[in-house]
């Protein structure tokens, strides 16, 4: 019997339960340390944290121990993530894709990236070097996908052509004029609905995010689904991601930034504002109706009346913003044919991609939030993510750690460190 395990044994703090209550180096059992954890992953600060633990139950901790267990856990899910990203990249080739428990008719994936600020780790007290870095957040779904033997939807929602509700995502929206009260769509049975989701949050860089999202998509079965469908916007890293890793997924330029791009255009375009909303409107409608080359082609026009941009044009000069869009549209024309992915049933919007980035800035974005570029910073996204998974991510992790005996910071005393 070694020194140690006689000192600890006299001392009476062996306790062979703890093994079996899965109980760590601390006194905690896996369900209070995952409802401290929950707290450390959705209220916005670890101070308030602890406040509310203590006036909710009776448990009294720090911020700052909140926040160390917070970032235990999740460097334990980053570790654990890594092993398997590991695993499928190491698989031989040809892989063999993992088939899901129950069958997937439409599997859909979409990334964007979010924002977090950052300083510089192990600088000592204080904020040093301040800075802000992209998240690159991933969203894997299950979701519903009715086939349909024409185009559902043909005309452009009408929601795209009102004033009021497209003031709030098109940037100079002014709205000059009233608009009926008339319900929009009464039926959108035509879209997919999503049923089931995961998600993988990084501070990574794309091509090992590339990897992650291939993991994540095996193991959730996504290869082997019915359909597939990627959404996202333009980036070019988007769709290197998705040529690389899931080139049998239908690409699909998310519309909503495609009609961004169009009302920037057509606001460049003239600087009469009515005329600038009824361009903008019939270009919306025919890139609804997969008429891109008309769009491009009418841009091309616009762009010959104003004028090539020159080499150093700021980002606001109209002949800059025309150009730009006539580029983005064709780069994404491919991606673009939005009648023939709504007969297939598959999405044509990130919408729960955009509500999802949301949702983990919630947490890490703020002016006054500084994380550690360190291990700090990946674990709270890595905490954050699971606690936004469908699959009971954290639940599922606390219950696989493993316990431990002894109690943490036992001292040994030299007279019981010399028996035995």
């Amino acid at each position: 019997m070694s020194q140690r395990f006689t000192a600890r044994l006299a001392t009476g703090l062996f306790f062979p339960q703890r093994l079996k209550l899965q109980i760590d180096g601390r006194s905690y059992s896996p369900c209070t340390l995952e409802n401290l954890v929950l707290c450390g992953a959705h209220i916005p600060s670890y101070e308030l944290g602890a406040q509310l633990l203590e006036q909710l139950t009776d448990i009294r901790v720090s911020g700052r121990h909140l926040q160390n267990l917070t970032s235990m856990i999740g460097q334990e899910l980053a570790d654990e993530r890594d092993i398997a990203v590991a695993a499928y990249a190491n698989q031989p080739l040809p892989r063999r894709p993992t088939p899901p428990t129950t069958p997937i008719g439409l599997a859909c994936i979409s990334v964007d990236g979010g924002r977090m600020q950052t300083r510089l780790d192990s600088a000592g007290p204080g904020v040093h070097s301040p800075h802000w870095r992209e998240t690159k957040n991933a969203l894997f779904m299950r979701m519903t996908g009715v086939c349909f033997a024409t185009d559902p939807h043909p005309e452009l929602p009408r929601c795209y052509a009102d004033k009021t509700r497209m003031k709030s995502l098109l940037s100079g929206l002014e709205q000059e004029v009233a608009t009926d009260n008339k319900d929009f769509e009464s039926s959108d049975k035509w879209r997919p609905e999503k049923l089931f989701r995961t998600t993988v949050s990084s501070l990574s860089d794309s091509q090992t995010f590339g990897q992650m999202m291939a993991a994540e998509a095996d193991c959730r079965g996504f290869y082997c689904a019915e359909k597939q469908a990627f959404v996202c916007d333009g980036l070019p890293y988007n769709w290197t991601i998705q040529e690389r890793h899931f080139s049998s997924f239908t690409p699909i330029l998310d519309f909503v930034h495609a009609v961004e791009h169009a009302y920037a255009a057509a606001r460049a375009s003239t600087e009469e504002n009515n005329q600038a909303w009824d361009l903008f409107r019939n270009w919306a409608a025919a890139l609804w109706q997969g008429r891109v080359d008309q769009v491009v082609a009418q841009l091309q026009d616009c762009q010959q009346s104003l004028g090539l941009p020159d080499p150093h044009a700021e980002d606001n000069d109209p002949r800059k913003i025309v150009a730009d869009t006539i580029r983005y549209f064709q780069n994404n024309a491919s991606r673009m044919n939005y009648p023939k992915y709504r007969k297939d049933g598959l999405p044509t919007t990130s919408a729960h991609m955009e509500s999802l980035v949301k949702e983990v800035n919630y947490r890490v974005k703020g002016s006054e939030k500084f994380w550690n570029d360190g291990p700090n910073g990946v674990a709270i996204l890595q905490v954050r993510a699971a606690t936004l998974c469908d699959d009971d991510r954290l639940s599922n992790h606390m219950k696989r750690r493993p316990g431990n005996p002894f109690r943490p910071n036992v001292k040994i005393t030299p007279m019981l460190a010399l028996a035995g």
